[in-house]
């Protein structure tokens, strides 16, 4: 079916009611414009989310991050009772979890389990910033009471990881370097001491460990991800991986999907979040690249949405879902 419709010049035509096709496609031609002609397509079409399991040239999974409510740390999108908001993952959508734990023997393992087995879901990772924000311990500490606590902290968190079959996050338990180059010095080397001890008693449990790149702002060590495999390659263990975050990437690097693709040997985990550390799609961050650059790598592992619970924390997560799932889909 096709008609005409005409326009005083500037002013727009409206074609009287008719019928569509299934998808309401429509196209507009236009003509009597001098030199130039303009040609306009419609299509209407409905994107339907199942579920966060990421289909295309790699299997990616979407996690959700979870954490206790009163923590310091802020960027995680469901806080609350961990059984509570285990099963408002599910009911989104999601189909894994991140789970952030301040201390592991402060909560119930066998609780936390069933509520994974229930609701099908799996644990990408265990998150342990709280350790260093709310607790303060952490590697490179010129307290050796503290690098010990830290450590120790580590081990049970990799004790409950390899129950939930889940990897571990260190991140700013790292720790934070003086300003004086001998003192940074002696801290790298605290820290190189803290972490492979946790390597080999993750590698003797049967857990993956990953290293955060994190931005400058947050910390002065291991900032990006060319520091923090110089670090992996220093700890020389294969139970060490490279783990990224799209927001401290946003500030470090200059092209995020060239470091995706120059680390990919290392890359073992991703964190989402836009430029302003709200979900996907609210800020200027060009994930359809950052997906691009994963797919081209067949990267298969999980990106755990990091990011502030705002404007509430159903909204966040919902976001975060459906504007990853469309841009790979």
């Amino acid at each position: 079916m096709m008609g005409l419709c005409e326009s005083d010049a500037g002013g727009w035509t409206a074609w009287p009611p008719h019928e569509h096709a299934e998808k309401r496609e429509e196209v507009y031609v236009y003509f009597n414009m001098g030199n130039a002609f303009g040609v306009q397509c419609f299509i209407e079409f409905t994107i339907v989310i199942e579920n966060s399991n990421i289909k295309g040239e790699s299997n990616m999974n979407l996690s959700i991050t979870i954490s206790s409510p009163g923590s310091k740390f802020a960027p995680i999108v469901l806080q609350g009772e961990y059984i509570t908001q285990i099963y408002k993952a599910k009911e989104i959508g999601y189909k894994a979890v991140e789970l952030h734990i301040r201390d592991p023997k402060t909560i119930n393992h066998s609780s936390i389990m069933q509520a994974i087995k229930e609701n099908n879901l799996s644990v990408s990772a265990i998150g342990t910033g709280q350790a260093y924000v709310d607790d303060k311990i952490y590697f490179t500490s010129i307290d050796k009471k503290i690098r010990s606590a830290a450590v120790q902290r580590i081990k049970d968190q990799i004790d409950l990881a390899s129950k939930l079959n889940s990897k571990v996050i260190i991140g700013t338990i790292k720790g934070i370097l003086p300003e004086d180059k001998n003192g940074r010095v002696v801290a790298i080397e605290r820290a190189t001491a803290c972490l492979k001890e946790c390597a080999e008693y993750a590698k003797y449990k049967k857990v993956n460990l990953v290293l955060e790149a994190i931005n400058r702002y947050e910390t002065n060590f291991l900032n990006t991800a060319k520091q923090t495999v110089e670090f992996i390659e220093k700890i020389d263990s294969s139970v060490i991986g490279l783990h990224l975050d799209t927001f401290h990437m946003n500030i470090e690097e200059k092209l995020i999907g060239q470091v995706i693709k120059e680390y990919s040997s290392y890359l073992a985990y991703l964190h989402f979040a836009d430029s302003n550390r709200l979900s996907p799609g609210l800020g200027h961050l060009n994930f359809s690249e950052i997906i691009l650059a994963l797919k081209e790598i067949n990267y298969n592992g999980y990106i755990g949405v990091e990011a502030l619970p705002l404007p509430d924390p159903y909204s966040a997560a919902k976001q975060a879902l459906s504007c990853i799932v469309k841009l790979c889909n």
